[in-house]
């Protein structure tokens, strides 16, 4: 049997759960912009995308009692659900609309860090910056993180983790 160090056994993980997400394209995949259920604000731009559905379906929850710095826009919290193959930030980009982008760089296995007063999620590791909608800003990094569809329904974010 053989035996693996840990960043190559985080980096397989990372790998294999980049491809279940983005049903084999890698982890670019394409951005989609969150949608929220309830009557969105006035300038709200988070509609278009259907309801949430099942877990068996990859839907999500993340209840926004377990996150209070999602409370309001700006807000970001690191959402880490093993059980769900599920590691991103999730950002609350206007009222009720919000992004959740896959944490891990696209660069190396390591996460990156949402800089709320630039709008970016950074790697700490390489330096590889990534806009909102996971586009790189600035290398080494050359693909994009992946964007989930993120679906704001009463008091929880449901999020498509496709399987």
């Amino acid at each position: 049997m053989t035996s693996l160090d840990r960043r190559s056994a985080l980096l397989a993980l990372a790998r294999g759960g980049c491809a279940l997400a983005a049903l084999g394209s890698g982890c670019g995949g394409e951005w989609r912009q969150a949608v929220v259920l309830d009557p969105p604000p006035e300038g709200a731009a988070c509609s278009g995308l259907p309801p949430p559905g099942t877990a068996q379906e990859g839907w999500v929850e993340v209840r926004l009692s377990d996150h209070p710095a999602l409370a309001a826009p700006g807000g970001h919290a690191e959402v880490r659900l093993p059980e769900a193959l599920l590691d991103v930030v999730l950002v609350h980009v206007t009222p009720g609309c919000f992004v959740a982008l896959w944490r891990i760089c696209t660069h190396g296995d390591c996460a990156v860090d949402w800089l709320p007063d630039e709008g970016v999620a950074e790697c700490p590791c390489h330096g590889s910056r990534f806009a909102q909608d996971g586009r790189v800003l600035q290398g080494p990094a050359q693909r994009p993180l992946t964007v989930f569809t993120a679906v704001r329904q009463g008091e929880s974010v449901f999020i498509h983790r496709p399987r």
